[in-house]
C-alpha cells in the first residue's frame, strides 16, 4: 500500500492497494481530484484504490478504510478500484466510506 497524507485544513490522500496500474491511475485520480477542488473540502478527501486479486487484499482495504475514518474523522473517503467495482455493496454498506466509485468512472473527476 502507498499513501500520501490529506490535513485537517483539506489535502487529498490515495491509499494505493495492488498493481502497478493502480500506483499509475492513483496518481491520475490524485490530480483530477485537486482539479474539481476536493483539495479543499474541510477535512479532506482519502482515495482508497483496490485491489481484488486476493481476499486479502480487500481485507487490507476495508481495514484501511476503518483506521483512516478514525484518524481523519472529518475527511470525506471514497472507495474506487477492482475490489470496489466487484464489492460495491459491501463498501458501500461500511459507515466509514462516503462514496464509492467504479472502475468505469474512477478517471473521471466530475465522479
Amino acid at each position: 500500500m502507498t499513501t500520501r497524507p490529506a490535513t485537517d485544513a483539506g489535502g487529498i490522500e490515495v491509499l494505493t492497494f495492488g498493481c502497478r496500474l493502480n500506483a499509475y491511475e492513483s496518481e491520475v485520480m490524485r490530480a483530477k481530484a485537486a482539479e474539481a477542488g476536493l483539495a479543499t473540502v474541510s477535512g479532506g478527501a482519502i482515495i482508497v484504490n483496490t485491489c481484488a486479486v486476493t481476499g486479502e487484499a480487500v481485507r487490507q482495504a476495508r481495514q484501511a478504510i476503518r483506521k483512516a475514518r478514525r484518524e481523519n474523522p472529518r475527511a470525506r473517503i471514497i472507495v474506487t478500484g477492482c475490489a470496489a467495482q466487484t464489492e460495491a455493496d459491501t463498501f458501500g454498506a461500511m459507515d466509514e466510506v462516503d462514496l464509492v466509485i467504479g472502475n468505469d468512472d474512477k478517471l473521471h473527476a466530475s465522479s
